[in-house]
């Protein structure tokens, strides 16, 4: 059995650029291989080959940085442990699960059970079973000849899950019958084995057919299915783990024998159903953390975006501001300079102290606070600068006395 390891991304990057991933592996009892799938998966990078050696030979080498995630995607990383080997199950019968006394004739059928000895009626068979539309009756394969056993295996559970509280009813997700827990519904089915056999064959040798089938239909098949009246009852296929599931008819137990059991096992589907939950609702929690925690890291970047966004247009203005005065200055002392043009020149100098910011409020100018959209979600917008000076790239060029 397996069960899924639920660790932050940033746990985890910090983890396997700490120390070898086969030893970060070790840790969750897994192989290398597998937790390089779970970091890959989680967008997690992973050291090259040769990263441990170089490292310990004293050389210096860039870590690269954890990506940040897409919107919706969770924000921790899954790794798929294998459990350690359940118990076997050991069957105690309690007190309150007596064996169950199964009449021999159907008495006062269920409703479901009535509907579904209704639709058998005019029901073909085909491969040895009954064809039903499983999504309108109980999901039971069994023949024609042991269909009245079926019924009653089915009539009796349902009537004593019933008197334990429970419910019975056929599935709309999937076409199988369930029964409804208090923490949640388990599918369970009735199963009649069915044997392969050879086609009979008459006195010649030759292979019965009909006139029509030997006219028409040369192809025989090789063997035909019959049924063997052997049951087997079954719940929760996939759904439970270290939990008994599974009925079925042996050499002097039949399955009437062992429908107490059934009712026996009832709890600790409950409790497996309830661990399932608890760790999906975990997984859920630490999804919802993680979305939040990167929401808030998108909103602090997103701010610091604005600011310097606002910085960057105010320099701007400013140095227009500043090639207007000094064309100001430089018409002022042309020599051509007519006295009609006085008034124009005012105006000039009144459209720069407009446009420079120092000459309005520095309050303004220096405040931090923004206040973003209340429906900001982390998304990236359209409208960021074209030329980030705080770009990585951009800074290294220009330490490096690129234009």
């Amino acid at each position: 059995m397996y069960k899924h390891v639920f660790i932050p991304r940033e746990e985890l990057y910090q983890k396997v650029w700490a120390q070898p991933v086969s030893a970060v592996a070790g840790e969750f009892g897994v192989s290398g291989v597998a937790l390089g799938k779970a970091c890959r998966r989680a967008r997690i990078p992973l050291p090259g080959r040769g990263y441990w050696a170089a490292l310990q030979s004293g050389r210096k080498i860039r870590i690269p940085r954890l990506p940040t995630l897409t919107p919706g995607q969770p924000g921790v990383a899954q790794i798929r442990v294998r459990e350690s080997r359940p118990a076997p199950y050991v069957d105690v019968a309690t007190p309150a699960h007596h064996p169950i006394t199964v009449p021999t004739k159907l008495v006062r059928p269920h409703r479901l059970v009535a509907e579904l000895k209704a639709a058998a009626v005019d029901a073909d068979e085909d491969k040895g079973v009954l064809v039903l539309n499983y999504k309108k009756v109980l999901r039971v394969r069994t023949s024609s000849t042991h269909l009245r056993r079926a019924l009653i295996l089915m009539n009796t559970l349902i009537k004593h899950f019933e008197a334990l509280g429970l419910s019975v009813r056929i599935g709309s997700a999937y076409i199988e019958t369930e029964l409804v827990l208090k923490e949640g519904a388990v599918r369970f089915r009735l199963d009649e084995r069915t044997k392969r056999t050879e086609p009979s064959h008459d006195r010649s040798g030759r292979t019965k057919r009909s006139r029509i089938e030997s006219e028409y239909l040369p192809w025989q098949p090789r063997y035909t299915m019959v049924p063997t009246g052997e049951f087997t009852l079954s719940f929760g296929q996939y759904q439970l783990s270290g939990c008994r599931c599974l009925w079925k008819d042996k050499p002097g137990q039949p399955l009437e024998s062992q429908l107490h059991q059934v009712l026996g096992a009832v709890p600790s589907w409950e409790a497996a159903l309830k661990a399932q939950r608890q760790e999906r609702e975990r997984w859920e929690r630490l999804a919802r953390e993680a979305e939040e925690r990167q929401i808030a890291a998108a909103h602090a970047a997103e701010i610091l975006r604005l600011q310097r966004a606002r910085l960057v247009n105010q320099l701007t203005a400013w140095e227009r501001a500043k090639r207007l005065r000094r064309f100001v200055e430089a018409l002022k002392l042309s020599e051509s300079r007519m006295p009609e043009i006085e008034a124009w020149v005012s105006w000039v100098t009144e459209q720069a102290a407009e446009l420079d910011p120092l000459c309005h409020d520095l309050h303004a100018l220096s405040n931090f606070h923004l206040q973003l959209e209340s429906q900001f979600t982390g998304h990236r917008h359209l409208d960021e600068p074209t030329e980030n000076w705080w770009d990585e790239s951009t800074i290294a060029s220009a330490s490096a006395g690129n234009p």
